[in-house]
């Protein structure tokens, strides 16, 4: 348990690191090309952006079922598949979602991104 909650704490460090690499990302006005992933795109976005997701996994290997999910944003991330559902512009609307998402997922939590680049929920909710 105690090597569990380790694991819990030490990914949600990593999920809000600066070094972070976007694989997928759907927002309005962007610039999409092609990904090295089959059958993904890389997003650019061709403005500065606010948002709030939920996190629901990060794992060392990619998971199919995972991938599956309906509209599900995937990063990798300092040698992680992050899985996040949801895009909201603000803190009330991803706890909604994370609420739901508890029930089916353990360790959920919202993150930030500003840019598509994870930042610390208490910079986000201070500009939000």
């Amino acid at each position: 348990m105690r090597n569990y909650i380790l694991f819990l704490v030490f990914l949600v460090f990593l999920s809000c690191s600066n070094k972070e690499k976007n694989t997928e990302l759907p927002i309005d006005n962007v610039v999409v090309k092609d990904s090295v992933i089959p059958n993904k795109k890389v997003v650019i976005p061709t403005k500065e952006e606010l948002i709030f997701t939920v996190q629901i996994a990060a794992l060392e290997k990619q998971n199919n079922s995972l991938r599956a999910l309906k509209e599900v944003q995937i990063f990798n991330e300092n040698g992680l598949t992050k899985y996040r559902l949801g895009r909201f512009s603000s803190y009330q609307e991803a706890d909604s979602l994370k609420l739901q998402l508890q029930k089916k997922y353990q360790g959920v939590f919202i993150q930030a991104l500003k840019n598509n680049k994870p930042i610390h929920i208490k910079e986000a909710l201070a500009k939000n």
